[in-house]
């Protein structure tokens, strides 16, 4: 890492790359609180027109109308489609600004964003499994946790070269990770990349931390990491990302699983009949999270 100038390309990419919005923590931290008030939810989305307009539209789909009349009023939207189901809209309509590009033929970041909704949506079911009250964040950390591969493919953008699909390439031919490829290549490393992003728009140490390790299941080797609760949600962002693969749900530059070692498993509590039970339910969580993709889409 230490012969590519970090600094440098992180200057790059903030004039190329918006902002998450403070709107995606204020959310995480106020649904975490179970003694919220519906009031609050509402005052942060009414207070983004473009946010409270994409709410209304999504309570006027079909799926939340249900032949009812139409929805025209925020508040009655956000009772309608529900406090869990309106962060997600509004995470993913957050987040989804990044992933987008002009040229899906050249790589889908529509791709990678669906890898990283079906992350997102297991991390905070094995979070719930586990009795976590941060499932919120878990949920949070899943959907950013890539976010340096988007950094990557932005810069390839800004300075038209094409490192990045030299990597998904290099992976896909020698059934590699992405990760491995990068090292292979000596390129930017897309978990450090993203952990300086995140560091830069001020998100918490529990997003930094599940970015920047997030290749990495061995504990020991994690520096800076605050707590054992911090190295559970790590733990859990790299469970979900390897079910996510299992069932092929996105594409986020590579095909291979790496096996994770059962130190994992074991730090997580989770026994193989829990695993099996685990893996049961990520199938039915990522038809859940199809749903939800269409259903945004079908909000547009």
């Amino acid at each position: 890492m230490s012969q590519i100038n970090y600094d440098f390309l992180i200057k790059q990419i903030q004039r190329d790359l918006p902002t998450l919005p403070t709107i995606v923590n204020e959310l995480t931290t106020i649904l975490e609180n179970p003694n919220s008030s519906t009031m609050v939810v509402e005052d942060i989305v009414t207070a983004d027109q473009c946010m409270a307009a994409k709410i209304l539209r999504v309570a006027n789909t079909s799926f939340f109308r249900a032949g009812g009349d139409r929805v025209k009023d925020v508040n009655q939207a956000i009772g309608n489609v529900g406090f869990e189901k309106v962060k997600d809209v509004v995470l993913n309509n957050s987040v989804f600004k990044l992933f987008k590009n002009d040229n899906e033929d050249r790589f889908s970041l529509t791709g990678l964003w669906k890898h990283s909704l079906g992350v997102a949506s297991i991390a905070r079911e094995i979070a719930k499994f586990l009795g976590k009250s941060w499932h919120e964040t878990a949920y949070t950390c899943g959907l950013v946790h890539d976010i340096g591969k988007v950094a990557r493919y932005k810069l390839d953008e800004i300075d038209n070269t094409e490192f990045f699909l030299k990597d998904s390439r290099l992976a896909v031919r020698k059934s590699i990770s992405f990760f491995n490829a990068e090292l292979v290549n000596q390129s930017a490393r897309h978990d450090y990349l993203g952990y300086l992003l995140c560091k830069n728009w001020g998100l918490s140490a529990w997003v930094e931390n599940v970015v920047m390790w997030h290749h990495e299941p061995d504990v020991q080797r994690r520096q800076g990491v605050p707590s054992a609760e911090a190295n559970a949600l790590v733990d859990i962002v790299i469970a979900a990302n390897w079910l996510t693969h299992e069932n092929s749900f996105g594409f986020s530059g590579h095909e291979t699983l790496d096996p994770l070692p059962d130190a994992l498993w074991e730090r997580l509590n989770i026994s193989t009949l829990q695993l099996g039970l685990l893996k049961e339910q990520t199938i039915a969580t990522l038809e859940e999270t199809k749903e939800f993709c269409e259903l945004l889409d079908s909000a547009e």
